[in-house]
C-alpha cells in the first residue's frame, strides 16, 4: 500500500499526495457510475512535467478536470488506495 501525504487539496476536486518515491493527484469524480448519483476518488501518478508544475494550483485544477473529463486516457497511471499518513 502507498503511504502519502497531503501536500495541497482542491475541497470537492482533487487532492494533491507526495510518498517517499512519487507524487500523487488523488480525484472527485462525480455520478462515476452511469444512471447513479456516486461520487467517486481516484488515484493517479504525476508525469515528470506534471510534477514540474506541482506549485501551480491553476495548473492542478485543470489537470483534474482534464482527468475527470477523460479517465479512461489516464487510466495506466491509476494507483489504488493510498494511506494518509501525518
Amino acid at each position: 500500500m502507498i503511504e502519502a501525504n497531503i501536500v495541497n487539496c482542491r475541497a470537492g476536486d482533487f487532492v494533491l499526495m507526495q510518498s517517499d518515491q512519487n507524487w500523487y493527484i488523488g480525484v472527485l469524480i462525480p455520478n462515476f457510475y452511469a444512471n447513479s448519483h456516486f461520487d467517486v476518488s481516484k488515484n493517479f501518478t504525476l508525469t515528470e512535467h506534471d510534477i514540474e508544475n506541482k506549485d501551480d494550483f491553476d495548473y492542478l485544477i485543470k489537470l483534474a478536470e482534464t482527468i475527470r473529463k477523460n479517465v479512461v486516457k489516464f487510466s495506466d497511471r491509476e494507483v489504488g488506495v493510498i494511506k494518509l499518513i501525518k
